[in-house]
This record gives structure tokens, C-alpha cells and sequence, in this order.
């Protein structure tokens, strides 16, 4: 979405660490939600007004332990509502085990993307790996709880491994949704490859995969 320069920045801009960086960088006010929001419009938006956030259920809880959301409402909706109405997607994995290898990795060496460099070193754990896989579900346990109770329904469903064969269709459907004219040539005019997103399973993923299903 970044590479097209016309469907915003998409980032984890209310993951609390975030959010306390860019709070003190841009010297606004804490715990206020509407100032946050309109510095994500004017620093993070596309020139067409487009802002794009990675958003975890967690984000959501910690936004409401802050009183920055009311609790009157679903919390979803209560969010979009702040930003004047939102496009809400679903992207969920299929791979529930290559998932749970990934966030194990990540977590054992602070290595989130291929940008980042490594803190610690990745260690197989039958026991890590089998409390991910849980986290993974009651995530999406509960983001479908907040979808009810919001009153919302995803406008498009995407699975992260169908991605990368119809990345640009995607696109194509994400700029239709929002009504952008000339979606088609936003998607062709693409700048360039948004190298954080590159797939970071190896062989060591594989070789973790195979020793956990044989474990099972």
C-alpha cells in the first residue's frame, strides 16, 4: 500500500511504544486521541487523504485502559467514528503454524522485519510455539467478537498467503473499495517494492515446522 503513494502508510500507530515515539516527536498532547489523529492525517496520510493503520485487538484495549476510547461502544467503531469512518480489512493467515513460528522468532530476537537487526537468537520451543499457536486464535476469537459488537463487518477478507500471486489485484480492489479515481493507474504506478513486507520464512521455519509436527 505504501508503494502506490496513494493508499497511506499503513504502521502499527497505536502500538503503545509507537505511539509514545511519535507523541514526543511531534510534541503532542498524551492521551489525546484527536490530536493523534490529526497528526497521523498530516504527517502519515497520502496527498489524496488517505490514512492507512495496522491495527492488533490489542491495540484497541490498550487505547481504551488509556481513556482514549469510551468503552461506550464496540471499540472498533468507536475508532472509525474518531477518524470519520473507516475501511475496515481483515487480513487473517491461513498457516496457523508457520504463523506461530514467525511471532516466536520475533519475540525470542526482536527481529519484526527484515530492517531490524536481531537482539537475541531464535531457539526452537515446543512450548513457545504451542503458546503462539493459542495466542493466534483467541486474537481472532476476539476480533470477531469486536467485529459483533461494533457492528462491523470487514469489507474485504484477505489471506496473507494469497498476497504475494495477486498483490496487485488486491490493491486494485482496496483503491475500488475506497472509491479513488483512476484505481487502475494508482496500482500500475506503483514506486516501488516495499522491501519490510518481504516474506522471512527459511530454511530454519521449515526445519522448525517439520520438528513440531513430528513432536505432535
Amino acid at each position: 500500500m505504501r508503494s502506490t503513494d496513494a493508499l497511506g502508510a499503513p504502521r502499527e500507530y497505536f502500538n503503545q511504544n509507537r505511539y509514545d515515539k511519535l507523541v514526543e516527536k511531534w510534541d503532542l498532547p498524551r492521551n489525546d486521541l484527536d490530536a493523534y489523529i490529526a497528526a497521523l492525517r498530516k504527517r502519515t496520510g497520502s496527498d489524496n487523504g488517505v490514512v492507512a493503520i495496522k491495527l492488533m485487538v490489542r491495540h484497541l484495549t490498550w487505547l481504551r485502559n488509556q481513556g482514549m476510547l469510551t468503552g461506550s461502544q464496540g471499540d472498533l467503531a468507536e475508532l472509525a467514528e474518531r477518524f470519520g469512518g473507516a475501511l475496515v480489512i481483515k487480513l487473517l493467515r491461513r498457516d496457523k503454524l508457520r504463523q506461530a513460528i514467525s511471532l516466536v522468532k520475533a519475540r525470542q530476537t526482536g527481529r519484526w522485519g527484515v530492517k531490524r537487526k536481531a537482539t537475541g537468537k531464535a531457539k526452537f520451543s515446543d512450548d513457545q510455539l504451542s503458546r503462539a499457536i493459542v495466542d493466534i486464535v483467541r486474537w481472532e476469537a476476539l476480533w470477531e467478537r469486536e467485529f459483533q459488537s461494533s457492528g462491523i463487518t470487514p469489507a474485504l477478507d484477505i489471506t496473507y498467503e494469497d498476497i504475494p500471486p495477486a498483490r496487485d489485484e488486491w490493491l486494485l480492489r482496496i483503491a475500488t473499495e475506497l472509491g479513488l479515481e483512476d484505481a487502475e493507474a494508482i496500482v500500475a504506478n506503483r514506486t516501488r517494492e516495499d522491501v519490510e513486507l518481504q516474506r522471512q520464512a527459511n530454511a530454519e521455519t521449515e526445519a522448525w515446522y517439520d520438528r513440531f509436527a513430528r513432536n505432535g
